[in-house]
């Protein structure tokens, strides 16, 4: 009797623990609204850029995670959460944005390489970006301008340069283009200087601005393919997608019921649990939610939903044969996952395959593949195949129809 009724108080506290968790994760404070989507639901860009090299400027390794920090740098100015940014090989670099507004832009911007020449007026090199400590756009005079400060030893040479070049003209370069050629008016000590460049914009001259805070790229980068998606796009693929997981869902929860009885519910009650858990892990890891990665999910609820119709089966075989519920659960769950731990260890090794040798959406549905795998494994132990005890435990289970139908 005592065993009876600390079973009911568990499974009743259990139902409502997963109630209150659907409601405040799904009404409350949905967490949906704090999971990181990938461009094909969120919509933004992405590019394959092409390290090209040039006399003096090799593609190496140490030129490549030069670009890869620049890039990250820029990236961060744009304003954009979470890209993601891969080196493909010894030569590429893939980068993903989502959410950018102005994805033409935004790559004519990354591209950039942004070399910057203060020349003498013969020609002579005698600054560069590398000589800068900071550049911030500002208006001066009703212009748009940049001014640049020069670190330690860009304000001694320029010191020097200007003293030398007095009432002479300085030309300034941006990737090999004359910006302007001023007039050395007077002697410049404190490494400070303005470029005008003819900004029609403020926003123009913060991202040159921003471009020179950053950096040269030691090489020419070259778009081989880009990819754009709207938001409207990824918006209709959001709302597809939501449709067909809850119709798939809610129609799985009606067959379990219908067929399995008293032990369909608890299995509905395992696979709620189920997607909580896997959402759950989604959002800690920070991954990208996708459509191939949705697919992915609905394929492991699937694998979820096997487990358990592979344990119902096994202790329906036990009770036909005349055990008793409680015997029958521990029986039919002995020899049921086995088969499950089976199928669901190869599927993990499957999915692990994938996302090391695949690539772009194919890891994405691996994650989740592989995530749902787990889980699905971890509900069918821990989740159906407790429950199920503390329903024997109780007493509902002495009828087989209602209890596995």
């Amino acid at each position: 009797m005592q065993t009876r009724k600390r079973s009911m108080i568990k499974i009743f506290a259990l139902v409502a623990a997963v109630f209150a968790a659907l409601y405040y994760f799904g009404i409350a404070n949905p967490i949906t609204n704090h999971l990181r989507y990938g461009l094909d639901l969120k919509g933004g860009v992405s590019a394959t850029y092409q390290a090209i090299p040039s006399p003096g400027a090799p593609v190496n390794s140490e030129a490549m995670a030069r670009v890869m920090s620049i890039m990250s740098y820029r990236i961060d100015a744009l304003g954009v959460s979470e890209p993601i940014i891969q080196q493909i090989g010894g030569n590429r670099l893939s980068i993903s944005l989502a959410g950018v507004k102005n994805p033409d832009q935004a790559l004519k911007y990354l591209g950039e390489t942004a070399v910057l020449q203060i020349k003498s007026p013969k020609g002579k090199v005698l600054l560069t970006g590398a000589d800068l400590s900071n550049a911030q756009a500002e208006i001066s005079q009703g212009q748009y301008v940049i001014a640049l400060t020069f670190n330690a030893k860009g304000t001694s040479i320029f010191r020097r340069a200007t003293t030398k070049y007095l009432h002479q003209k300085m030309p300034i370069y941006l990737d090999g283009k004359l910006l302007e050629a001023p007039t050395v008016d007077s002697v410049i000590p404190n490494g400070q200087a303005q470029l005008s460049g003819n900004f029609s914009t403020l926003k123009q001259a913060q991202n040159m601005a921003l471009l020179l805070q950053s950096g040269a790229l030691p090489v020419t980068l070259k778009v081989l393919a880009s990819n754009t998606v709207s938001a409207t796009l990824g918006r209709a693929a959001v709302r597809a997608s939501t449709m067909a997981a809850a119709i798939a869902i809610i129609l799985i929860i009606c067959v379990l019921v219908l067929w399995y009885r008293l032990s369909g519910m608890v299995a509905d009650l395992a696979l709620i649990i189920y997607l909580l858990l896997v959402v759950g892990i989604l959002w800690s890891i920070h991954a990208s939610i996708t459509i191939p990665g949705l697919a992915g999910l609905i394929l492991s609820v699937g694998m979820a939903v096997d487990a358990n119709v592979i344990i119902f089966a096994r202790v329906r075989e036990e009770m036909m044969n005349g055990k008793t519920a409680a015997a029958s659960v521990r029986q039919g769950f002995r020899h049921a996952i086995r088969a499950i731990l089976d199928s669901h260890v190869t599927a993990f090794v499957s999915s692990l395959i994938l996302f090391f040798l695949g690539t772009g959406d194919v890891k994405g549905f691996a994650l989740t593949l592989m995530i749902g795998t787990a889980v699905s494994l971890f509900t069918a132990v821990t989740i159906t195949g407790v429950v199920i005890r503390w329903v024997a435990d109780v007493g509902w289970a002495r009828t087989r129809s209602l209890f596995v139908g």
